[in-house]
């Protein structure tokens, strides 16, 4: 059928359309207020973007203005999801430290003098240091959006979509998100709340390993889920000892390990790895996790940001393995939103679910 040869984004923002009538072009000058309680006002359009965090650059990537970002942090450990257009990106900085001259000049015109419509994007913590260092020049809007916290993701994307006059873009992407969140919630229903142990990092330590707390991005996803965090702390990102995990029990580990610079693993040997070094430790067999055989890894990428609904497809079929759900779907159909090709051969979670 021809129409299984239309983007997905299309599609989607079709249906706004159709739902919600013609959109409507933005009366600029726009007023705003970001994730940091700051009133932002945009003059114009938006011609240029600078990212200060990958986040930002997906999430401008989504919305189809990916070409206007003309800087970004150093994003090179996601370089495959923007392979086509981040080699032409200015490096501005790492996570931690911009350099807030190379971003004014970014903002030049050939003749020296500043340009109008230049836009820089930071997580909202960032966004009173961000806005005070490129005080002197006025023509650069500062805007502090987060977008990886599920909690207001789908409102900044409206935010978003509303200052790069892409709307229609931000509420077909919100719609999807929350068809998906939708689904899953109906699968894991009535099925139990299963107690579930995350971690991220390294396992250097048993001492101090490091995992979600209640609140964090992972233990608001294992919840929707439909299982329970059985880590209690109120910080996001507490340091436990394995003592402490084997006595809550989990029934399903699960470990995040840091990014790895690719588009999940091309075999499975080392997440077989992560697997087998945590069924190692000591006391780890007598855990349920462990005797049934439910001990997972996760790529990373997919469990926060704007594709954190794909992680939370995943978490959901390793928490009930008998929900009814099609991750793998639901990740082709967030890889399409962002121009890229499901890589048919390569490996998300392991075991295989």
């Amino acid at each position: 059928m021809i129409l299984k040869k239309v983007p997905l984004i299309l599609l989607l923002t079709l249906s706004v359309f159709l739902t919600s009538g013609m959109a409507v072009a933005v009366d600029y000058p726009l007023t705003v207020t970001d994730s940091a309680g700051r009133s932002v006002t945009i003059e114009g359009p938006v011609e240029k973007i600078v990212v200060l965090n990958s986040d930002a650059a997906e999430a401008v990537s989504i919305l189809g203005e990916v070409e206007k970002i003309v800087g970004s942090v150093d994003i090179s450990y996601k370089a495959h999801y923007f392979t086509e257009f981040s080699r032409d990106w200015e490096t501005v900085g790492t996570w931690k430290e911009f350099n807030y001259e190379k971003i004014a000049d970014l903002g030049r015109e050939e003749d020296g003098e500043m340009g109008a419509g230049m836009l820089v994007i930071c997580y909202a913590s960032k966004a009173a240091e961000v806005d005070e260092n490129l005080a002197p020049f006025e023509e650069i809007e500062v805007l502090g959006l987060d977008l990886y916290k599920p909690e207001n993701l789908e409102e900044e994307m409206a935010l978003l979509g509303e200052v790069l006059d892409r709307e229609s873009e931000a509420e077909a992407y919100n719609l999807w998100v929350g068809e998906k969140k939708a689904s899953v919630v109906e699968a894991v229903s009535g099925l139990g709340r299963p107690r579930v142990y995350v971690e991220g990092g390294s396992a250097s330590d048993l001492g101090a390993l490091w995992t979600y707390g209640q609140g964090s991005a992972p233990s608001e996803m294992i919840a929707l889920a439909g299982g329970e965090n059985v880590i209690a702390a109120d910080e996001a990102n507490p340091k436990v000892e394995w003592e402490t995990v084997l006595a809550l029990m989990p029934e399903v580990i699960i470990k995040v390990p840091a990014a790895i610079n690719q588009l999940g693993w091309t075999n499975t040997t080392e997440m077989e790895a992560f697997v087998g070094e945590i069924e190692s430790r000591p006391g780890a067999d007598s855990t349920p996790a462990a005797e049934d055989g439910r001990v997972y890894v996760i790529f990373r990428d997919i469990t926060l940001g704007t594709g954190a609904v794909v992680g939370l497809t995943y978490w959901a079929e390793m928490i009930h393995p008998e929900a009814e759900l099609d991750p793998e779907g639901v990740y082709r159909e967030y890889l399409e939103m962002r121009g890229l090709k499901y890589p048919e051969e390569n490996f998300f979670v392991y075991p295989a679910i």
